[in-house]
C-alpha cells in the first residue's frame, strides 16, 4: 500500500510537470519570412532606391532645361497627382487578381521612365514622362501593398508591415546623398541609368514571386474601401506634418544657420530602421491603438519641439522623436486598415490609404508654405503639432482597433 501510494504521488507529480511545461512554452506563430515576401521586399527595396535616387536630383535637372521655379513644381508634382488619381482603380483592380502582374508592370513603366529621361532635352517630354512615371508608381506601389497584405499571416501582420515598410527607410538613407553624388561625378545620363537599372532589378526579382492560391472574390463597390476612410484619414492628417517637415527642413534650417541638415534625414532614416519591426510586433501583440495613441502624440512633441530647435542637435533629437513616431504609426495603421477591411476589398483598401498619404503630404507642403510665408517656421510646426494632437483625437473618437489576433505567451 505504501509503495502504491508513493508511486501515484510521482505519478501525479509526472503529470503536474508535464502540464506546467505544456502552459509556459510559448505559442507557436505562422511562418512570416516565406518566398514570396523576402523577394516583395527586396523588390520594393529596388524601386524605392530608385525613387530616391532621383528625388534630390530631378529638381536640379528640370531647372537645367529652362524651368522657372513654378514650372519646376509643377513637374515635380505631376508624379504625384497621376498617383492620386491612379491608386483607388489600382486597389480595385488589384483585388480582382492579386499576384505578380500588377507588380511586374509598375517596375516596367518605372525603369522605362527613368531611362527616358537620359532622351528628354525639353521641358514638354519630362513632364509627360513625369507622368508616365506616376502610372507606374502608382501601380507598384498600391499592388505590392496588397500583395504583402495578402501573404502576411493575420497574427503578425504588423510586424510584416515593419518589415516592408524598412525598405523604403534603408533607400531614404542613402538614395539622395548617393544620387547626388553620382550627379555631380558622373552626370545625368549616368544618374537616369542607374535608376533604372535599380527599377530594373526589382523587376527581375518580381518575376520570382510565386503564384497565389485564388483568394475571396472581390467584392464589389466603390472605388474608395469604407472601413478604411476613417483610418485613412488620421493617417492623412499626420502626412500633412510629414509634409511640412520634409518640404521645408532645407529653409528652415539655413534660417536658423545650420549647414548640414542633410543630417537630419541620416538620422531619421537610421531611426526607423532601427524600431520599425519592433512596433509593428508591439501592435501584433498588445493592439493597434496602443501603438497609434503614442506615435501621433509622439509626433506632435516632436513638432513643439522643432519649433523651438536653434542648433544641429536639437535638430537631431527631433528627428529621432520623430522618426520614432513615424516607425510606431505606419506598420500599425496599414495592419489595422488590412484588418477592417473586407478581405475581397483589401487592394481598394491599400489605394484608400496610400491616396491619403500623397494627399497629406501634398497638403503639408502647399498649405505650409503659405502658413510658413505669413506667420514664419516656429509657427508652422506648432500647427502641424495641432495637427497631430487633431489626428490623436479623431482616432480615440471615430476609429475602432480589432482585438489583437497574436496570442500572448
Amino acid at each position: 500500500m505504501l509503495r502504491s501510494g508513493r508511486r501515484v504521488r510521482a505519478d501525479v507529480t509526472t503529470v503536474s510537470a508535464a502540464a506546467r511545461s505544456v502552459e509556459v512554452r510559448p505559442p507557436e506563430l505562422p511562418r512570416l519570412l516565406t518566398r514570396n515576401f523576402v523577394l516583395v521586399c527586396l523588390a520594393a527595396l529596388a524601386a524605392f532606391s530608385s525613387f530616391y535616387f532621383l528625388l534630390a536630383t530631378m529638381p536640379v535637372y528640370v531647372e537645367g532645361l529652362g524651368a522657372t521655379e513654378a514650372q519646376v513644381g509643377g513637374i515635380m508634382a505631376a508624379m504625384s497627382a497621376t498617383a492620386v488619381i491612379l491608386r483607388p482603380f489600382v486597389g480595385q483592380a488589384a483585388d480582382a487578381r492579386i499576384g505578380r502582374r500588377f507588380i511586374t508592370t509598375g517596375l516596367v513603366l518605372l525603369a522605362v521612365a527613368n531611362a527616358a529621361y537620359a532622351l528628354t532635352h525639353s521641358l514638354p517630354p519630362v513632364f509627360l514622362l513625369r507622368i508616365a512615371h506616376g502610372v507606374g508608381w502608382a501601380i507598384f506601389g498600391t499592388a505590392a501593398y496588397a500583395f504583402v497584405a495578402h501573404i502576411v499571416p493575420s497574427e503578425r501582420r504588423g510586424e510584416a508591415m515593419g518589415y516592408y515598410g524598412m525598405a523604403s527607410n534603408l533607400a531614404m538613407a542613402v538614395g539622395p546623398a548617393l544620387g547626388a553624388w553620382v550627379m555631380t561625378r558622373a552626370g545625368f545620363p549616368v544618374l537616369f541609368g542607374i535608376a533604372a537599372a535599380l527599377a530594373a532589378a526589382g523587376f527581375g526579382l518580381s518575376l520570382g514571386l510565386e503564384k497565389l492560391p485564388a483568394g475571396p472574390a472581390a467584392a464589389p463597390g466603390a472605388l474608395l474601401e469604407r472601413s478604411a476612410l476613417l483610418p485613412s484619414l488620421v493617417y492623412a492628417l499626420f502626412c500633412v506634418t510629414y509634409g511640412t517637415v520634409i518640404s521645408f527642413l532645407p529653409l528652415y534650417a539655413r534660417q536658423r544657420g545650420i549647414t548640414h541638415p542633410a543630417w537630419f534625414f541620416t538620422t531619421y532614416a537610421l531611426t526607423l530602421i532601427l524600431t520599425r519591426s519592433l512596433t509593428g510586433w508591439l501592435s501584433d501583440r498588445y493592439g493597434r491603438g496602443r501603438v497609434i495613441v503614442p506615435g501621433l502624440l509622439l509626433s506632435a512633441a516632436a513638432l513643439v519641439v522643432f519649433a523651438f530647435a536653434t542648433t544641429l542637435p536639437a535638430f537631431l533629437l527631433v528627428s529621432v522623436l520623430y522618426g520614432l513616431a513615424l516607425a510606431a504609426l505606419q506598420p500599425a495603421m496599414l495592419a489595422l486598415v488590412v484588418d477592417r477591411a473586407p478581405a475581397g476589398r483589401r487592394g481598394a483598401a491599400m489605394g484608400t490609404f496610400t491616396m491619403g498619404i500623397d494627399l497629406g503630404i501634398a497638403a503639408g507642403a502647399g498649405l505650409g508654405g503659405l502658413v510658413a510665408a505669413r506667420l514664419g517656421f516656429p509657427a508652422l510646426y506648432l500647427v502641424a503639432a495641432a495637427v497631430a494632437v487633431a489626428a490623436t483625437l479623431v482616432f480615440r473618437r471615430f476609429v475602432t482597433a480589432p482585438a489583437p489576433r497574436r496570442p500572448r505567451a
